[in-house]
Parts: C-alpha cells; structure tokens; sequence
C-alpha cells in the first residue's frame, strides 16, 4: 500500500487538549497539531463509547449499526438485553485493508470481543473484563495471548468496579493498564507487519468520570485544594510520552492520528427518569419501592404501564405498545401521538426543588439514516449531557447529585478531538471534523477505494483544495 496509517485513541477526551496554553506538558501531541489539521471532531448520537468507536471505524451512524449502548433491546421482550461487543455487521477500517491484502494491528478497539479474525493481530477491547471467562480468547489469532502476556506481565483490559474504588487505587490502575497497553502496541509496531494500526486507550475515561471535579474549576463540586486536582493534568502528560513512543515505533512515513470518540464536561447530576414517568402516570409498579433499587420488569404493572426508561449518560426511553410489547397498551397506530406527548413532558423537567431542567429529546428516525435493531423510541439528553440519566426507581426525589452506580464525576459531551498528520496534508490548518469522517479519510490516507455508502467524508480531499 501507498502509505501507512497509525490511530492512537483515546477515550472522551475534548478539543480543550488542542490548545496551546493548556496547563499541561504535551509537546509530542502539539507538535503533530502544528505540522497537520487538527480540531474538534463531533461525535455520534448518543455520544458514547459504545457505538462511537464502531461509527468511526465503519462510516455508519448508531442507527445503521443498530447499536444505541453498550447494552441493546434483542427482542421486544421485557428485559431481554444483549450485550453490543460482538454485534458489529459493517466492515471496518481493518477489514478493507485486509481485503486489499493489508496487515493490521488492533489493540483495545470496543466492540472486539470476542475477538473478530483479521489479516493480522488484534487484542480485544475493555469488554473482555466483564464479559470474558477465564481461559476465554481474547486475541486473534489465539496463540498470540501467551505473547500479550509475556510483554505486559499480565495484560489489564480496564479498570474494575472504577466507580467503587479508593480512589488512589483506581489511578494507580490506570497507570498500570495504560503503560502496558502502549508497551504492547510499541511492540507489535515494531516486530509484526502492519499497514494499519491502531491503539484505543480507555483510561482517559475512566480518570474523567472519577477526577472530573478536582480537574475542573467549572465543576459545582470543585475543590482547589484537592490532592489530586493535578491528577488529570498529569495523567495527560503520560500519555503524551506513550504518544512520542508509537509515533516514533510507526516510523516518519506513516500517517498519523489521535483521535478521541467524544468529550467530557461536569456532571451536575442525574434525573430518575422512572420516578419522572411515574410521577406523570406513564410508568406504574405493582409495589412501591421503600429504598432504591433497579428497575426490574417484574416489578412493573405492563397492563397499566405506557413506557419505561433506561439509566445511562443519556435517557433511552420505550414505549409499551400493543402487538409489539407482550402486554402493550398504547395502540400502534398512536404511536407518534404518544411520542409528541412524551417529548413535551421531556423537553422541561421539573426537578424536586432544584428547578426546571431544559432536555433535547430526539426521535431516531430523525438522526439517523437508517433506524436498524431495536432503537428506544425517544433519546433524551439531560441539560446539555451536563445530567445523566437515572434508570433504578425507589428515590426520595426525582434526581440525584451523582449517579446511582458509584462515583461519577463527569458526562460527555459531543465533541472530542482529532490531529491528522500526513504527508501531503497542509500545516497547522484548524477545522471541525465528523467522527464519520475518519474512515473515508484513513481509506483515502491508504490508496484503497473508499465506499460510495459511507456517511462521511474524505478530509484530505477537502484540505486538497484548500492547499
């Protein structure tokens, strides 16, 4: 191939890192800003790890991935959940480099396990922990595991139970997991084959949700004097090092991007959004809760009950409807009747002494291309991401400070960051960019035929014309 392309990514980190005067150290990140296009880089609806990655990698939106979370509806059924880490149906990056004969490497990437076979080597990303069983594959081919461990001494795939955790405990795994994962990649750069690369780095995350409000003076918890208000700051600069590593392993005729898949901001709070529905009549149980607990479907009067809600950083929310639900009661020719009453109790919230809270509430088929799977059939974004959603029901009011799972500092935002260093590519241009643009743009980067049906489009042609 023509040339080769290595992605460095790291999980919910904004545009703010692109700055100059940020008050961190990161001369190896600035310097790949300065010598291409850098900027903020809009991320998927809904802006989370899970579908984003997978949009990036395969120019498909949520809805043509039939993906919505982490964990998706796989019937109509009550309460049947599948987990997304292996529902991926669209080639991505890896896969059209493997046809035209290309190798790749892939570390990390979400949405890999159990591991997909590539012309090449992958290591799956942070769902392994949860969802792997001891002695379970978590590489392609298999036998390269034994070599995994062997570099890194035990390989970490995520932080466990972050949200519950001492605090220095948590940050002392994020070190630990994020230095052997780029000691990993800097070893396979340099002993395999590659023509793609590609490395996706969780712990940006996980420091965000548990350090958020000691980094952040805009956060309403915000302690200046706190011992790890530098902890972020610091976590940045580590990573800059393992960056100048990889890119210096890549080589000086590779292309080079770093690539977040969204952003962080403060996280003020959660709405109990099952407490809302009930509060308005949509939603009944057959007891109500003394303490909170997780909204269960036995719990739920289907034959009274309108809709129902799901907890996350977003609100997911679903209608009972008849024919479709077991025991529906809103008939399926008022559907869009009850989603317009719906979206108008969502659109302003009244939160339990605290005021009224101003949501966007968004039907799929509006953002989407394509609705595929099971999508909720409203998604709603609490005060600007700035609140996240509250799924488990019993509250003494109808939102709370944190979330209702641990320790949580932060909700994301829509837009992360990208660099793009190239030959070709013209120096230090600044413009926005869709995280949909990344594929056509690494396809282009690499002399392979870029799809006429992705979604987004090829940056490079577009700073053609701009040089």
């Amino acid at each position: 191939m023509p040339r080769r392309c290595l992605i460095v990514g790291l999980d919910c980190i904004g545009p703010e890192i692109l700055r100059i005067d940020v008050s961190c150290n990161l001369p190896n990140l600035h310097c790949l800003v300065e010598r291409g296009v850098a900027g903020p880089l809009k991320s998927t609806v809904p802006p989370i790890t899970v579908p984003a990655w997978t949009s990036m990698l395969t120019g498909r939106d949520p809805g043509e991935l039939g993906v919505y979370g982490f964990r998706n509806r796989r019937s109509f059924a009550y309460g049947d959940l599948v987990y997304a880490s292996s529902s991926v149906r669209h080639p991505r990056v890896w896969d059209y480099v493997g046809k035209a004969g290309g190798h790749s490497i892939v570390v990390g990437v979400p949405q890999t396990w159990p591991p997909p076979p590539i012309n090449g080597v992958l290591v799956s990303g942070f769902e392994a922990l949860k969802r792997g069983k001891e002695g379970t594959a978590f590489t392609w081919p298999e036998a390269v595991s034994g070599e995994v461990k062997a570099i890194t001494d035990e390989y970490i795939f995520d932080v466990e139970d972050f949200r519950n955790c001492p605090r220095e405990l948590v940050l002392r795994q994020i070190y630990e997991m994020t230095g052997k994962r780029f000691r990993l990649m800097e070893h396979f750069l340099t002993t395999r084959p590659w023509d793609f690369a590609i490395l996706c780095e969780i712990g940006s995350d996980r420091v965000h949700h548990c350090f958020w409000s000691h980094h952040d003076p805009t956060h309403p918890r915000h302690d200046a004097a706190s011992p790890y208000r530098a902890a972020i700051r610091q976590y940045y600069e580590f990573l800059d090092d393992g960056l100048n590593r990889l890119v210096a392993a890549a080589g000086e005729d590779a292309a080079v991007l770093v690539v977040s898949d969204h952003g962080a901001q403060p996280m003020y709070g959660g709405v109990c959004i099952n407490d809302v529905l009930r509060e308005h009549g949509w939603l009944y149980l057959k007891d109500a809760p003394r303490t909170q607990v997780p909204l269960a479907p036995e719990m739920v009067d289907w034959r009274k009950t309108r809709a129902w809600g799901d907890g996350g950083y977003y609100g997911r929310i679903f209608l009972n409807i008849e024919g479709r639900e077991p025991c529906g009661t809103i008939p399926a020719k008022c559907r869009d009747d009850a989603r317009h009453e719906l979206s108008a109790l969502l659109a302003k919230v009244q939160l339990d002494g605290k005021g009224l809270l101003e949501n966007e509430v968004v039907w799929p088929e509006n953002a989407y291309r394509r609705v595929l799977g099971i999508a909720p059939d409203l998604l709603v974004f609490f005060g600007g991401l700035k609140w996240r959603s509250i799924g488990s029901v019993g509250h003494e009011r109808n939102w709370l400070a944190g979330n209702d799972t641990g320790v949580d500092e932060a909700n994301h935002s829509s837009w992360g960051f990208y660099t793009l260093s190239a030959a070709g590519c013209p120096n230090g241009i600044r413009r926005p960019a869709s995280i949909l643009d990344i594929a056509p743009t690494v396809l282009s980067l690499m002399g392979l035929k870029v799809p006429s049906d992705l979604l987004g489009r090829n940056l490079m042609a577009d700073l053609r014309t701009i040089s």
